[in-house]
């Protein structure tokens, strides 16, 4: 029994929200550092060759290409040096050249919106938080005070603002991230939980066959040899009493039984097929109780065994309902022939619309009420098909097995 594929979980799109929220923070990085240049350039192009705000914006976005490189490669596992210990330094030397293009000039003070970010993303929030306020204080007031002439309210409501906003998206990403996270723990634990479930169906699909090859092997190989075995011992009992007739004729029920025995194996071992089911099923049970009849009359004792028909017996009927009927009546037999000690045995089937039902009468001793191994497989057959077992006793032994034909199961009990 193979199991099922495993279902893979629906992805979502929130992991490309993320994805797309950390490009867009690098994308405005690069710009407003790009854009706080040209501003820069444009109003005083005579001083922009020798201006150190060049060769810092240089510094600063080679520094942050850096480590953000670095930490997407370490996140892909391209590369196995982890950056975090090296993140204090990093956030510290970004953020130490942005204050020193601020002194230099007023229009890199929007680099605070990602800076923020970053702040709030590496650092704890005992630390992000008072840093994010220090961070728009020096984007707000340095100019104040070096570069009076070009500062206005709007240059501390502005960043402000800008602040305020890079944290509720920091606190925003944050909870996008920690429902991505748990929908991965959950994705992981469906997998696994899917993975454990396809494993022990398997395995009880494995016990379901072996206690059904157990239950085949009991009703026809098991009995016959069995039966084998008593007419051997039977007929050398009657070769020590020189009756040779009645030893011929036991030997003749010793090779009848092999032969019905060896087919029946050789069809178990074909196709696992139930033996005699090529025929009508009152066929089959009429060589059952023709072979069960035979084996008593070699071993000398005397069982008459009538079957009865009642209803449309000569329709066909699902495969399943054909094997357990047969198999309920060789071992109501086989218990008949081994423990009643009857002489009179009458099997009865009725078939109807919507119901099949096998009794099984004999004269013989009262049933103990302890199930043994084939009652115990045949309660298991009949159940897998929605039927009722029921066992009367008392003066004799009436066993009644009963099957709905509107619900049965067509796979293999």
């Amino acid at each position: 029994m193979t199991p099922s594929p495993t279902p893979q979980p629906t992805p979502t799109p929130l992991p490309h929200v993320l994805k797309l929220l950390r490009l867009g923070l690098h994308m405005m990085f690069a710009f407003l550092l790009v854009f706080g240049l040209l501003r820069h350039l444009l109003d005083d192009p005579r001083h922009a060759v020798s201006s150190p705000v060049l060769p810092l914006v240089l510094a600063l976005g080679g520094i942050y290409l850096t480590g953000t490189l670095w930490e997407n490669r370490h996140a892909r596992g391209a590369t196995g040096l982890d950056p975090t210990p090296f993140a204090p330094a990093w956030l510290a030397s970004v953020t130490a050249l942005w204050v020193g293009l601020v002194v230099l000039s007023i229009d890199f003070v929007w680099l605070l919106f990602p800076l923020v970010f970053l702040f709030l993303h590496l650092t704890w929030p005992v630390v992000g938080i008072p840093a994010t306020v220090l961070l728009w204080a020096v984007a707000a007031f340095a100019p104040a005070w070096l570069h009076p002439e070009a500062w206005t309210a709007g240059a501390a409501v502005g960043p402000a603002i800008g602040a305020v906003f890079a944290v509720a998206i920091y606190y925003a990403y944050r909870a996008l991230h920690a429902e991505v996270t748990h929908h991965r723990r959950v994705a992981e634990q469906l997998r696994a939980t899917r993975a454990e479930l396809a494993d022990s169906e398997h395995q009880a699909g494995r016990l379901e066959e072996r206690e059904r090859l157990s239950r085949e092997i009991h009703d026809t190989v098991a009995q016959g040899l069995s039966s084998i075995l008593l007419v051997a011992r039977a007929a050398r009992g009657t070769l020590d009493r020189g009756d040779a007739e009645t030893a011929a004729r036991q030997l003749g029920t010793i090779e009848e039984a092999a032969a019905d025995n060896l087919a029946e194996a050789r069809r178990f071992v074909r196709d696992l097929a139930s033996p005699a089911l090529g025929e009508s099923l009152p066929e089959a049970l009429r060589q059952v109780i023709e072979r069960t009849r035979a084996r008593q009359e070699a071993l000398g004792e005397s069982l008459d065994i009538s079957l009865h028909l009642a209803g449309d017996t000569g329709r066909p009927l699902p495969e399943p309902v054909n094997r357990t009927v047969l198999r309920a009546a060789q071992e109501a037999l086989a218990n008949v022939v081994k423990h009643a000690q009857a002489s009179m045995a009458v099997v009865t089937l009725e078939v109807w619309d919507d119901s099949v039902t096998l009794d099984v009468f004999d004269d013989g001793r009262s049933f103990d009420g302890g199930y043994g191994y084939g009652l115990r497989g045949l309660e298991a057959r009949v159940s897998a098909l929605h039927g009722d077992l029921v066992i009367e006793t008392g003066d004799g032994t009436a066993l009644a097995v009963h099957l709905p034909l509107t619900s049965q199961r067509e796979d293999t009990p």
